[in-house]
């Protein structure tokens, strides 16, 4: 399952018809964090209109709520929404702050807005795909080394780090997919001496483009 969220916390502003959309991003990993970041945006902004919120939370999502915040009933708070199931996102939560121009929008109008608003707040922030990894230690002969680390990046793999003593170790952190393709493309490469021992693990955050 690909797990993707913002790469960080963040805000961008849009103006409407001399309405200020706030939309403010943060990542969190539970209800009551978003619950006490939506209340943190809305004491900051204790002057506006509206504090137009959704989140959600976890994979496969646990928890997926949306809030109008007092505008007309789906003209707000499932339009955040739909900018974040939009882009698959979880483990994130997106308040939008309205301070009111003068002039109405109409219900398609704030539909647009709030749209808008969160997917200009992710374009800026970016997206992550949260991936887990897991070291393999491969360890070549110093003739097999620069060869075998040539091809590694061809793949897209680069060592975390190297140990050279009698031979050399590479620190590998992959992919459960990249495992069996660097196993034997390292066999095949070294004529069958390299070998393998498994390491620790990681989450890693792989920057992916946002659409």
């Amino acid at each position: 399952m690909q797990r993707l969220t913002i790469a960080g916390p963040g805000s961008s502003e849009i103006i409407i018809k001399k309405s200020r959309f706030i939309t403010s991003l943060a990542r969190v990993t539970t209800n009551d964090e978003a619950e006490a970041f939506v209340a943190q945006v809305r004491a900051e902004n204790k002057k506006a209109n509206h504090n137009v919120w959704a989140a959600r939370i976890a994979w496969p999502v646990a928890v997926e709520r949306a809030s109008d915040d007092g505008e007309p009933s789906g003209t707000a708070g499932a339009p955040t929404l739909r900018g974040l199931t939009s882009h698959d996102l979880s483990n994130v939560v997106a308040v939008t702050t309205r301070y009111f121009g003068g002039i109405k929008l109409g219900a398609s109008g704030l539909i647009r807005a709030y749209t808008s608003g969160v997917t200009e707040a992710i374009r800026k922030v970016g997206l992550v795909e949260l991936q887990q990894q897991d070291e393999l230690l491969v360890t070549c002969d110093y003739s097999s080394y620069q060869p075998l680390l040539n091809k590694l990046r061809e793949q897209n793999v680069t060592p975390d780090d190297s140990d050279f003593t009698s031979a050399v170790t590479l620190h590998l952190f992959l992919t459960a997919e990249q495992l069996a393709p660097v196993k034997t493309l390292a066999t095949e490469l070294t004529s069958g001496q390299a070998t393998f021992a498994q390491g620790g693990s990681r989450t890693a955050e792989v920057p992916v483009p946002v659409n």
